[in-house]
Parts: C-alpha cells; sequence; structure tokens
C-alpha cells in the first residue's frame, strides 16, 4: 500500500510540473503574441493552469494516506483533465470560425485527453501498481499524439 500511495504523490507531483509548464507556455504566448485576437484567452486559460498548479501541489502536500491521496490528488487531476479538454474545444471552436482546418486536431486532442480522463476515473477507484503502470502507459500514447501534432502545426507555412 506504502508504494501505490507514493506512486499516486508521484503521479500527482509530474502532472503539477505538467500543467505549471502548460500555464507558462500559454501566458508567455499569450504575452509575446500582441497580435493575436485570442491573445485574452490564451492568459486566462494560463492563469487557470497555474491555479490548478498551485492547488494540485497543495493536495498532494495534504495527502497523508492513500484514501486522501485517491480522493485528494486524483480528483484533481481528473477535473484538470476535463478542464484541459474544454479548453481544446474552446480552441478548436475559435480555429473553426477562422476557417482553420486545424480545429480538426483540437478536436482529435480534445477526445483523446477526455478517453484518458474516462480511464483515469475508472482507475482512481482501485488503484494498484499496475493500472497506475496502464494510466501511465496511455498518458504517454496520448502525449506522443499531441507532440506529433503539435509538430504537425508547427510545419504549416503561413
Amino acid at each position: 500500500m506504502l508504494r501505490i500511495f507514493g506512486t499516486i504523490k508521484s503521479l500527482g507531483a509530474l502532472f503539477a510540473v505538467l500543467i505549471a509548464m502548460i500555464g507558462i507556455l500559454l501566458i508567455a504566448t499569450g504575452i509575446r503574441y500582441k497580435s493575436s485576437r485570442f491573445r485574452g484567452w490564451t492568459i486566462v486559460s494560463g492563469v487557470l493552469n497555474l491555479a490548478f498548479t498551485i492547488y494540485l501541489a497543495l493536495k498532494v502536500d495534504s495527502a497523508k494516506d492513500i484514501n486522501a491521496a485517491r480522493e485528494g490528488v486524483s480528483m484533481v487531476i481528473l477535473i484538470w483533465v476535463f478542464f484541459y479538454a474544454i479548453t481544446e474545444i474552446i480552441e478548436s471552436a475559435l480555429l473553426a470560425s477562422m476557417k482553420n482546418a486545424f480545429a480538426a486536431l483540437f478536436i482529435l486532442n480534445a477526445l483523446l485527453t477526455l478517453m484518458f480522463g474516462y480511464f483515469l476515473h475508472i482507475v482512481t477507484t482501485n488503484f494498484t501498481e499496475q493500472s497506475v503502470f496502464y494510466i501511465g502507459l496511455i498518458a504517454l500514447v496520448f502525449g506522443l499524439v499531441n507532440v506529433l501534432s503539435s509538430y504537425l502545426l508547427s510545419r504549416v507555412k503561413e
């Protein structure tokens, strides 16, 4: 049980780092590109991600046993995953309003994120070493899809 408890706390710490990096990137992008039509949305989204980071870090620090970690850390991660999927859908709608075909990639990322959230929700009722491994494997695959789609977006000629 102690190993699973440490794994949940480690998972929470790694997610806090991921969320912080996304938040910082969004804020920096919003500040740097002053001519963007959706600059405000980018900055607000980044600030919300940083708020999730702080809240998750507090939950990781305050988790004293396996039940507290399961109810606190995993639920905050799950809420952030659904928040992230919703922001992907919003960004897809913004791109679609500009008649940008890359809105489809954002929808794909949102669907993969929702699927990851579903798997995470299933696992939170029964944390075992194997289920945490499977969640990590699923996160790795979905992360690779996100990175590859981001690479595709970066190669677009303006």
